[in-house]
């Protein structure tokens, strides 16, 4: 496959790399050995050179139509070590933008978890999260609830939770959805760093020159990325995510604290009418392939995330069948 060329864009950059996925396990399925693989060393992961664009810089501002994410003023006085409150009154507030964002009908806020860059639990919680992904495949749609009759999608809330000093180091990175193709998508067994650990199915990327990565530099404490990680309305399964890396960029001093944010997870139901979902559902689903690239089927499956407020219980029997 010709490569193909990357966007010209007249803006600031700083060159770093981050984790993707060997092309030749291009439509296969990862395992979750190789998936969970931060330094890139085994066969099937490898480190690749990004440009990284200054997205402050743009002559237009990102947003959520075009490029997937979208830069919001979040004034918010908190203390993030109050649990209860942000388990309150801050959920509602990510609600609050991603409505305001994205004209949809209603957001709850399903999921959330602090990153330190520090491990802070099993599995390393609390570490950040290296290595180019999307958190959903499209066997999430087996346990999303959603008002039968209407499209949904789920987006991420990213701020730092320091209210003393902005984003220094382990800034997030993320891939303009324009400049990604379905086919350097690759579908992987993962463990979640949940508590206990459940069986998820998510994307990784196989790196391509044209793709376009971007990121704010010094986020301030009161600012908020807003950011896409599905979309049930698009049919091209790389317009229903955005990639996105923690990196290390070559710019930051070396005293600087480590990253302390939040992310949450919000699931917004939109005013699209969405009529045969059933069978525009199994047609997602059926994008998700089972074999590997050895040849051995995966029997892997989506488990219900134990931390997801709301989320249907039952087991999924979605998985492509493997034949295909």
């Amino acid at each position: 496959m010709i490569g193909r060329l990357p966007p010209l864009l007249d803006t600031p950059f700083v060159i770093s790399d981050s984790v993707f996925v060997s092309p030749r396990h291009r439509s296969a399925r990862l395992n979750a050995e190789d998936a969970f693989d931060p330094d890139g060393s085994r066969d099937a992961i490898c480190r690749r050179e990004m440009r990284i664009h200054d997205a402050r810089s743009l002559k237009r501002a990102p947003s959520i139509e075009r490029e997937g994410f979208q830069l919001v003023d979040a004034p918010d006085d908190l203390d993030f070590r109050n649990h209860s409150r942000v388990t309150g009154q801050f959920l509602r507030h990510c609600e609050s933008l991603v409505e305001a964002a994205t004209g949809c009908l209603s957001a709850k806020a399903v999921q959330h978890g602090f990153r330190t860059g520090r491990a802070t639990g099993p599995a390393g919680r609390g570490l950040y999260g290296v290595g180019a992904h999307a958190d959903f495949s499209p066997m999430i749609e087996d346990f999303v609830e959603v008002p039968e009759g209407h499209h949904f999608a789920l987006f991420n809330i990213w701020r730092g939770t320091n209210p003393d000093r902005p984003i220094e180091s382990g800034p997030l990175a993320l891939c303009d959805l324009a400049t990604v193709s379905a086919d350097d998508i690759v579908y992987a067994d993962c463990l979640r760093r949940s508590e206990p650990q459940t069986r998820v199915i998510n994307c990784r990327l196989i790196h391509e020159p044209g793709q376009m990565w971007h990121y704010f530099p010094n986020m301030k404490p009161s600012e908020a990325l807003i950011f896409k990680q599905y979309d049930s309305r698009q049919e091209d399964a790389a317009s229903r995510a955005v990639f996105h890396t923690a990196f290390q960029d070559p710019t930051t001093r070396e005293d600087a604290p480590l990253r302390e944010s939040v992310e949450v997870r919000v699931l917004a139901v939109l005013p699209d009418a969405d009529p045969d979902r059933d069978c525009r559902k199994a047609r997602f689903q059926a994008e998700v392939p089972n074999r590997r690239l050895d040849g051995t089927v995966s029997t892997w499956r989506q488990e219900p995330e134990v931390d997801w407020v709301g989320m249907k219980r039952q087991p999924s029997m979605a998985a492509a069948d493997p034949a295909n």
